[in-house]
């Protein structure tokens, strides 16, 4: 039988190096493209009695599930933002980098490794019409907000970024300008609409995706809990059953905040701001919306409790909102049951919380 080999591999966008501990420790390395012809030969170099580690990321996906297609052996996808060991060197290359891959993974257990759960093609699927739509909509912000620089430089005031939201008062708008800023805002227009008609289609496709699927039709029960919100999170956290509790998904969307332990002296910062980026603003949009519905809830509840209580600013409270949100959600997911909505009851028992607030707003 063959001895166990422990493999790191650093995947670039284009290259990969390799590192591989054999017998008695000897350390050989390699490298290659990320090609087809470069991974197919990658899975020549593997057996199937190696443990191999590779870094989080869309390649490293591709990687993982190949090589266990093609070879058979074990496959740990390690998330990077965690790897203390490799971001801590003051010696980084892609070489080292897949040497300390290896040496984690022939160091330590399963259960003490940052892994990442392997999407399905379905998972995979969804990330990529999320994130699709993500530039769709950041693309439109844009040049929406170009328009609107376009009208400042020739003097006009009257119009607000807000009055561009359709193509209606957009066209309207235009025919102010004159010169060279009329020619590139009818550029812009032309932009704009190509993104329009982008996140039309796109709203298609993730209707389909949304159809019949009991997972995200549940958490769309909850307020402000819309169909983008609900896909997204479903393609990123799945049914919910990798997170043993609420705290490791706030942990995981980035929704906790830093903490700096000195002696004994603890200071908390803003929020880490790990995992998906776009998740983490739809979430807390969807804190506003919940602010801003006339349908009572237990959020709600609570920011006016955050806010006029006890005085904290109102980004701070929204954030935190989006945290209880996210916690709900994962909630619903693991538990397999429907919403109900609740009252928050605050910290003062018998007391109710529209009667605190109520007070506060008065004195």
């Amino acid at each position: 039988m063959k001895e166990r080999r422990y493999v790191g591999i650093d995947v670039g966008k284009r290259t990969y190096a390799m590192a591989v501990i054999g017998k008695a420790g000897a350390v050989t390395h390699s490298n290659g493209k990320t090609s087809d012809a470069g991974r197919a030969a990658l899975w020549k170099k593997l057996q199937k009695t190696d443990k191999v580690a590779i870094e989080a990321g869309n390649m490293a996906f591709i990687m993982a599930k190949e090589i266990l297609a093609q070879v058979g052996c074990e496959v740990v996808v390690l998330n990077a933002s965690r790897l203390a060991l490799i971001y801590g060197s003051m010696k980084k290359t892609d070489k080292e980098d897949s040497l300390k891959l290896a040496r984690i993974i022939e160091q330590f257990r399963d259960d003490q490794l940052p892994s990442v759960p392997l999407p399905s093609d379905q998972e995979m699927r969804r990330r990529k019409l999320i994130a699709s739509h993500s530039r769709a909509v950041k693309l439109r912000t844009q040049m929406i907000n170009t328009l609107h620089g376009l009208f400042l430089h020739q003097g006009i005031t009257t119009v607000v970024a807000k009055d561009l939201a359709t193509t209606e008062n957009r066209e309207a708008a235009v025919k102010q300008l004159t010169g060279l800023e009329r020619e590139e805002a009818e550029w812009t227009l032309e932009v704009i609409e190509h993104c329009e008609k982008r996140m039309v289609r796109l709203d298609k496709h993730m209707a389909a995706e949304r159809k019949g699927d009991k997972q995200i039709e549940r958490i769309m029960e909850v307020p402000g809990v819309g169909p983008v919100v609900s896909l997204a999170f479903v393609a990123f956290l799945g049914d919910g059953s990798r997170f043993e509790n609420a705290s490791q998904v706030s942990n995981y969307l980035g929704l906790v905040p830093r903490v700096d332990m000195s002696g004994t002296i603890v200071k908390y910062g803003g929020i880490t701001k790990r995992g998906n980026k776009y998740l983490r603003s739809l979430l807390v949009q969807a804190s506003w919306a919940v602010m801003r519905s006339k349908q009572g809830s237990a959020l709600k509840e609570r920011y006016e409790y955050m806010t006029v209580v006890k005085g904290l600013g109102k980004k701070k409270a929204i954030v935190a909102i989006a945290r209880r949100l996210a916690e709900l959600l994962w909630t619903l997911l693991r538990s397999g049951t429907d919403y109900e909505p609740r009252k928050f009851t605050g910290p003062s028992k018998g007391v109710p919380v529209e009667k605190i607030v109520t007070e506060a707003l008065a004195s």
